[in-house]
């Protein structure tokens, strides 16, 4: 209950100050009028647009029976149809022209709502798709009722391509999974679903061609074509393009299961991690290591290689109406075809200096085949080379001047030689960074250019799967959405995150289960333990930034990188984002500022509750493996809980600290900071560290991979 109180009085004090409604992302423009539009159960909409518009009416009925749901207000109008057209309807939509989810449309609207009604104005559907989610967020509440701010709102994007890149094939996500992020995706105002279906551990869709493919190639776990034919049309219904991305030549373990001629090397081949390495003879494992081992790759030199890929690149052209075909190309280190004496000798024969001249040749053979049946290749940035077409895209991800491994150009570089770019680089959320890192996107470029299409966001699986797929895209997946809609001027960080926390609680509300999942994961691993106690610890827990945790993983053991391994550690199951530690931060800032007693008074509430439940975890931990991994986070946040408090005393009395005893605050703040027990950290030790030097600690630009 506490903690509740506290949470409400934050958002208050915060929509006061600000004045401004929580939406996200930041339209383009937006006047902010004093009043109310209140609603009541006579709100109706009623609409001028093409009679025949498939997807608008739909998307229009959905969008009225959620806010009747929310308000409770018993609307009378049972769906939304051409025949509803009542010049006295409160919601007024206008629209021009049907359209087609379609990357470069006009995707603009306009949005009015004043004590009168609401308008909504487009010039196609796609742009009232967007002004009906940017109403759905303005919905508010007080004491009298449901209303609507009065506003006047002018929206596009800053960006034509805005998606987010999910990774079934380490870990399958079935498709009530991906229905539902699609749903999320259309409340931020994204507009492109980039399924990654196949990899080493797992070829995720149905070939009746090639059907060795699913059936030794997935354990059992994959789409139908069927169903991806439903997922296409649940994302067109809300403006949403699906396209595929097969990955090639490399990550390709998979299909060598059914089809182990394809090959670089002999088989046999069963789904799995991509290296063979074996934690338990290989003790000093390295990344350099393992990014030089041999993995199974696609012979690029046989003829029978491309009749096989056009095949099948036919087969699932046909199945994806999108434009767009993605073959990967990324991370192919070239030893197993140096391993390969006839594959040398093709080269050699070719004079090809070195495996990435043959990945130039695989690339440009793929590009013909694409090219035939009327696509637009993309591909990791790997396949970028001087040769490259230029109606190629080029994804890129790499960083530039750092990394595991070396960039292939910079998106200027790439834009300059004249390919169009789509920019996944500091949008990846495997690393589990905090949002205002990829809010804040230093490898995003500022400026504009008509050769960069857009951005990314980008959710790899090896330590993700259904039940926690959704907590590790949202709602970061949101900052990221706002970084390509929302002019390059909105970075207004204690902004984002306000808006960030209200745009989850939504998500949550219409049935996205990144929240859920957390409790449920929490719930799983306390068995009969103290829930509340649990959750006032893990509340403040973080899992460890970059590469860590998943290095961590398979240094312990392959097996844990199996397609079917379990994912359940509190690492797993925690989210990336804290928003206790926020609530926490933003009184410890106003505090240090202002010496505002209410912020005192929060800050010492929560230290005294902190202090309460940290006792407490490790007799309610007892016996209980995985709640025991943060047992040493528990002693911490007990430890700097109980000087949080001296300090804000010392800070009241005016009294300077002795020498000694600021060294020893300090140092146990150093020893919290280094502590990654159970591959977690305590969120909030900065805050501690800016009572104790007075002044507010700014938040890191940076993480490192490890």
């Amino acid at each position: 209950m506490k903690r509740n109180i506290l949470t409400l009085l934050l958002i208050i004090t915060v929509q006061v100050v600000l004045g401004q409604p929580a939406l996200m992302p930041v339209p383009s423009s937006m006047k902010v009028s004093p009043g109310k539009y209140r609603l009541d159960a006579q709100f109706r909409i009623a609409v001028q647009a093409d009679p025949k518009d498939d997807i608008l009416y739909p998307a229009l009925t959905r969008a009225y029976q959620s806010l009747n749901r929310r308000t409770g207000l018993y609307f009378r109008q049972q769906q939304i149809t051409a025949s509803d057209k009542r010049s006295d309807a409160p919601l007024q939509i206008n629209v021009s022209k049907k359209a087609e989810p379609e990357v470069g449309a006009d995707e603009s609207y306009t949005l009015i709502v004043s004590e009168a009604g609401i308008k909504i104005s487009s010039l196609n559907t796609l742009g009232a798709l967007h002004g009906i989610e940017t109403l759905q967020q303005l919905l508010q509440r007080d004491s009298t009722g449901y209303y609507f701010p009065l506003v006047d709102i002018q929206d596009s994007p800053r960006f034509p391509w805005r998606g987010i890149m999910i990774d079934v094939a380490r870990h399958f996500l079935p498709m009530d999974v991906m229905l539902r992020n699609i749903n999320a995706m259309a409340a931020v105002k994204m507009n492109v679903l980039h399924l990654h279906l196949s990899d080493d551990e797992g070829f995720r869709v149905e070939s009746k061609v090639y059907p060795l493919l699913q059936e030794k190639g997935s354990n059992g776990q994959y789409f139908t074509q069927s169903q991806i034919k439903e997922m296409i049309g649940y994302a067109r219904a809300r403006g949403i393009v699906v396209y595929p991305e097969f990955d090639l030549p490399g990550h390709s373990r998979s299909w060598f299961a059914g089809y182990p001629e394809l090959a670089s090397a002999p088989g046999p081949y069963v789904p799995g991690p991509r290296f063979d390495i074996d934690p338990e003879k290989d003790t000093k494992i390295s990344i350099a290591a393992v990014m030089a081992s041999p993995s199974p790759t696609i012979d690029p030199t046989k003829e029978s290689t491309y009749t096989f890929l056009d095949k099948l690149f036919k087969e699932m052209i046909a199945l994806f109406p999108s434009p767009y075909f993605h073959i990967g190309a990324d991370e192919n280190n070239g030893a197993a075809w140096k391993n390969n004496p006839a594959i040398v000798e093709f080269m050699k024969q070719k004079k090809m200096a070195d495996p990435s001249a043959l990945q130039a040749y695989f690339v440009s053979r793929c590009y013909t085949i694409v090219k035939k049946y009327g696509k637009t290749m993309v591909g990791w940035e790997e396949l970028n080379s001087p040769e490259l077409p230029k109606d190629v895209i080029v994804h890129k991800w790499l960083e530039e001047g750092g990394g595991m491994m070396k960039s292939h150009g910079s998106p200027a570089q790439i834009a300059a030689k004249g390919n169009r770019v789509i920019i996944s680089t500091g949008f990846y959320l495997d690393r589990f960074l905090p949002a205002y890192i990829h809010y804040l996107n230093e490898n995003f470029p500022s400026e504009n250019n008509s050769n960069y299409l857009g951005g990314e966001a980008a959710q790899w699986t090896e330590i993700a799967d259904r039940n926690n797929a959704e907590l590790r895209i949202w709602p970061r997946a949101a900052a990221i959405a706002e970084r390509l809609w929302s002019p390059a001027s909105v970075k207004d960080v204690d902004d984002m995150y306000r808006r960030l926390f209200n745009i989850n609680k939504l998500l949550d509300e219409q049935g996205i289960q990144q929240v859920s999942q957390y409790e449920t994961g929490i719930r799983t691993l306390c068995d009969r333990s103290d829930l509340a106690t649990v959750r006032s610890i893990t509340d403040l827990l973080t899992p460890v930034k970059g590469y860590k945790k998943l290095f961590s993983r398979f240094s312990k053991s392959a097996v844990h990188m199996m397609p079917t391994s379990p994912i359940k550690q509190i690492s797993d199951v925690i989210p990336v984002e804290s928003e206790t530690r926020y609530e926490f931060r933003m009184n410890v800032k106003d505090y240090l500022e202002t010496k505002n007693p209410l912020s005192e008074q929060r800050i010492r509430t929560q230290l005294a509750r902190w202090q309460e439940v940290s006792k407490l975890y490790t007799s309610v931990s007892q016996g209980n493996a995985r709640l025991s991994e943060v047992n040493s986070h528990a002693e911490d946040l007990n430890l700097l809980s109980t000087m949080g408090l001296s300090i804000l005393e010392n800070i009241k009395s005016g009294t300077p600290y002795r020498e000694e005893d600021l060294k020893k605050v300090q140092d146990a703040i150093d020893k919290a900071k280094k502590n990654t027990s159970g591959d977690v950290e305590l969120a909030m030790i900065p805050e501690i560290e800016s009572l104790l030097k007075k002044k507010l600690i700014p938040e890191p630009k940076q993480f490192g991979l490890f």
